[in-house]
């Protein structure tokens, strides 16, 4: 009886060497699934946002606070930011969806929204900077030392979102994601 139960023993494995079967890329479906939950989160976020935006800045300058324009953001800023928050976040969870799915559609909009996202970002930047020192010239120079503070994290959060959005552009565009997805 010299029969071979070595289960490591590869010449006596019944697995088929198939060449044309590709292994499916998990990456597709992790940033599904994020994007999905990234996405309505930002929705619920910038839903909060627009109805702030609408109507607590006015109920501030009731009870004599400073409103939002005091703060150097218009109003018109601070709704238009909400709703395209808003939109933003419908196609992520649209892109996550798409991933999750294995749709090459889900990867080309992934692409778009990553352009548009870095362009918002460029365009906040200069809007939150220019608002800021605005801000900063009506205050006494120790409360703009410690506002300034939050307008370094400001800006660092207008360039680690886009950096991300690259990196993971990156990794849906390599050729074995690509060929993992349908068309």
């Amino acid at each position: 009886m010299s029969e071979n139960n070595n289960p490591f023993d590869q010449s006596n494995s019944q697995i088929s060497n198939n060449t044309n079967a590709q292994a499916t890329s998990s990456i597709p479906k992790v940033i599904g699934i994020i994007s999905i939950i990234l996405g309505t989160l930002g929705l619920i976020m910038s839903l909060f946002g627009l109805a702030s935006s609408l109507f607590i800045g006015d109920l501030m300058e009731l009870d004599g606070l400073p409103g939002m324009e005091t703060m150097g953001f218009s109003k018109n800023y601070l709704i238009g930011s909400a709703l395209l928050s808003a939109v933003t976040s419908v196609w992520a969870i649209f892109i996550g969806m798409k991933l999750l799915k294995y749709l090459d559609i889900g990867r080309q909009h992934y692409n778009y929204y990553t352009i548009v996202n870095i362009i918002i970002s460029i365009f906040t930047f200069f809007y939150t900077q220019s608002a800021m020192s605005k801000m900063f010239k009506d205050m006494s120079p120790e409360m703009a030392a410690a506002a300034s503070s939050m307008g370094a994290i400001s800006t660092l959060s207008v360039f680690i979102a886009p950096i991300i959005l690259i990196i993971v552009t990156i990794l849906l565009n390599q050729q074995n994601v690509k060929d993992s997805l349908n068309h």
